[in-house]
């Protein structure tokens, strides 16, 4: 028999925070994501005004930080985009 949700217990985000969640997300992947663009296109130029300089591994290790760094906004922003979703469906129910 599967295990029905617990709606009584209360989440750690509300509603807003897994907007704001999701939104914070979406903007760190979009700045991540361009920044390794200009990157790769422009090797004379430092990436994000040489903030990233202290990283081992010149060019290359900066780009793996900020490709990591992408990856992670967007697994954050995703995990709150279908928890809120879901929330709503169980509100829903």
């Amino acid at each position: 028999m599967p295990r029905r949700p617990n709606t009584k217990r209360r989440s750690a985000l509300r509603k807003g925070g897994y907007v704001a969640l999701e939104a914070v997300g979406m903007v760190i992947t979009v700045l991540a994501a361009q920044a390794m663009i200009r990157a790769l296109l422009n090797r004379d130029s430092e990436p994000l005004w040489g903030v990233l300089n202290w990283v081992p591994g010149g060019l290359t290790g900066q780009l793996i930080l900020l490709g990591l760094i992408a990856l992670v906004a967007m697994v954050s922003g995703g995990w709150a985009h279908t928890h809120r979703a879901r929330q709503e469906d169980i509100r829903d129910a």
